[in-house]
C-alpha cells in the first residue's frame, strides 16, 4: 500500500510539473526565446561549454543569452558565466538532485527581463533525476565527455533517451583515450534514441562549437518562424 501512494504521489508531482513547464515554454516561445536544458554528469564540461557557445552566438548572431547555474550550494560556476558578462542567476537546490518547475520560474523571475534570444539552464551533475523533470525549456542537450567513456549509454539509458542531442565533449582528450568507442557511443545512443543529434566538440579548441550554434540558431528561427504563424493566423480570425 505504501509503494502503490508513492506512486500516486509521484504521478500527480510530475504532472503538476509538465503542466508548468507546458506554460513556461509557451511564454518563452512567444517572447522570442529558444530555452535549452544542459545535463551532464560532473566533470562533463557543461560551463566550459556554456561559455564556448555563448561566446560564439553572441560574436557571430550578436544573440542576447541568459543562463540559469543550478548547484547543489556553491555558485562557483554562476561567478563563471557572471565574470564573462553574461547575465546569470544562480540557482541552489539544497541538495536536491533536480530541478523542478517552481525552481526554474523563480531563477527566471530574477533576472527581471525577458530579452533573451537564448536561455540556458546549466542542470545538476547528475545522470539520473533530471531526465524525470521537464523544466519547460524547448530542446534537452546532454554533455559526456571523452574521459568519461563511451559506455555510459548502456549505464544511464533514460537520460540518453529522453535528450535531443548528445555533445561529446573534450574532445582534444581522445587520442589521450584510446578505448574510447566513438562508434559504440553512436550506434548506443541512437538504438535508444534514433533521431538523436549527435556533435563532437572541444571547448578549449572550439573545435565543434560552431556546428552546435547554427543548429540551435536554427531551431530558434523555427520558433520565431512557428510565433509569426501563429500572430498572422491570430489576425486573419
Amino acid at each position: 500500500m505504501a509503494n502503490t501512494s508513492w506512486i500516486e504521489v509521484k504521478q500527480e508531482v510530475l504532472s503538476r510539473n509538465t503542466e508548468m513547464a507546458n506554460g513556461f515554454r509557451s511564454q518563452r516561445a512567444a517572447g522570442g526565446t529558444l530555452a535549452v536544458d544542459v545535463l551532464g554528469s560532473p566533470g562533463a564540461g557543461k560551463t566550459t561549454f556554456l561559455l564556448a557557445l555563448a561566446e560564439h552566438l553572441r560574436k557571430t548572431k550578436q544573440a542576447q543569452i541568459g543562463v540559469i547555474e543550478a548547484d547543489l550550494e556553491s555558485d562557483v560556476d554562476a561567478l563563471k558565466i557572471k565574470q564573462s558578462g553574461i547575465p546569470s542567476v544562480e540557482l541552489n537546490t539544497k541538495g536536491l538532485c533536480h530541478v523542478e518547475m517552481g525552481m526554474m520560474q523563480q531563477a527566471f523571475d530574477a533576472f527581471r527581463s525577458t530579452d533573451f534570444d537564448y536561455l540556458f539552464l546549466e542542470n545538476i551533475g547528475n545522470l539520473v533525476c533530471p531526465a524525470e523533470f521537464d523544466t519547460g525549456c524547448h530542446l534537452r542537450i546532454m554533455l559526456l565527455s571523452i574521459p568519461e567513456g563511451y559506455d555510459k549509454v548502456y549505464k544511464y539509458p533514460p537520460m540518453f533517451s529522453i535528450v535531443d542531442a548528445l555533445v561529446v565533449t573534450k574532445l582534444d582528450y581522445l587520442p589521450l583515450n584510446p578505448d574510447f568507442d566513438m562508434t559504440a557511443l553512436r550506434d548506443g545512443a541512437r538504438f535508444l534514441n534514433p533521431n538523436l543529434k549527435i556533435f563532437e566538440v572541444s571547448a578549449r579548441t572550439r573545435e565543434g562549437i560552431d556546428v552546435v550554434a547554427t543548429w540551435l540558431s536554427e531551431k530558434r528561427q523555427q520558433i520565431l518562424a512557428d510565433r509569426n504563424e501563429l500572430k498572422g493566423y491570430g489576425n486573419v480570425h
